[in-house]
């Protein structure tokens, strides 16, 4: 076996795992239940007159910011540090892997079952939405579909980090909570409360240029002004193409950082 094509071995391992204790299965049916449920209450506003064909991408999208990183999060959190507990990882290494392949067969197959999950999800609320004859903003869930993806996968590179760096999945699970509270929620308070403090304590008037890309460093704000490409008219490109960056960051340099860490730590 080709030591450089050992990570694409263990991410088969990571999705056919998946698909046997029907995890894959089970995140897929609840992105496509919820998905489905949202077109259709989209479906009957629409019917009435209420709802414009792109209203439905709004409220996947909108949903989308607390599911994804949930369901990114609980997927990996314990992906590596699992089977280093309970010694398969020392089992695993002593093949013709090493554990860069770990880490990157490992981040790769979750997001699979991550992304599968979410198209499932896509899928349901078009085939809702066609059923009953409603017009589909394919263009735009399209848009959609790409920026939650992006989402997703960030949130499996930090929690991918987040497992090579302790031994302990107590800890990951604490560590993943405090990612989800901090990116999700915690951190839209952070540029003001930035601005007040380069300020002097005080607020000024009006907010300075970097107000809104401070706020952009959270994955999740970046996946919301990506969106804008999407859903505005006339989007600020600067800070869209800005929270495109951040995802990819967190993508790339998440991993890479719980590599760096991993690859010299004891089992």
């Amino acid at each position: 076996m080709s030591r450089s094509r050992g990570w694409l071995l263990i991410a088969r391992k990571e999705v056919g795992d998946a698909i046997r204790n029907r995890q894959l299965y089970s995140n897929a049916a609840l992105f496509a239940l919820v998905f489905a449920l949202i077109a259709y209450l989209h479906v009957d506003r629409a019917r009435a007159g209420y709802a414009e064909p792109v209203n439905l991408v709004g409220l996947l999208s909108g949903v989308s910011i607390v599911l994804v990183p949930a369901v990114a999060l609980m997927l990996s959190y314990a992906a590596i540090v699992k089977p280093r507990e309970d010694g398969q990882l020392t089992l695993l290494l002593g093949l013709p892997y090493d554990r860069r392949d770990v880490v990157v067969g490992t981040y790769l197959g979750r997001y699979v079952v991550l992304a599968v999950s979410l198209v499932a999800g896509v899928l349901a609320a078009a085939l809702v939405t066609l059923v009953f004859s409603v017009e589909l903003a394919a263009v735009e869930l399209g848009g959609y579909l790409v920026a939650a993806a992006v989402l997703g996968l960030a949130y499996v590179a930090i929690a991918t980090c987040l497992s090579t760096l302790t031994r302990d999945q107590t800890w990951a699970s604490i560590g993943a909570f405090v990612v989800f509270m901090l990116f999700v929620f915690a951190w839209r308070f952070v540029p003001d409360a930035a601005v007040f403090l380069v300020n002097g304590l005080e607020m000024p008037s009006q907010r300075p240029w970097w107000h809104p890309y401070v706020g952009a460093l959270s994955p999740s704000v970046a996946y919301e002004r990506a969106l804008d490409l999407v859903l505005e008219a006339d989007p600020d490109r600067t800070l869209s193409l800005f929270g495109v960056a951040v995802l990819l960051g967190w993508a790339v340099l998440a991993p890479a950082a719980g590599y760096a860490r991993f690859k010299t730590s004891d089992l």
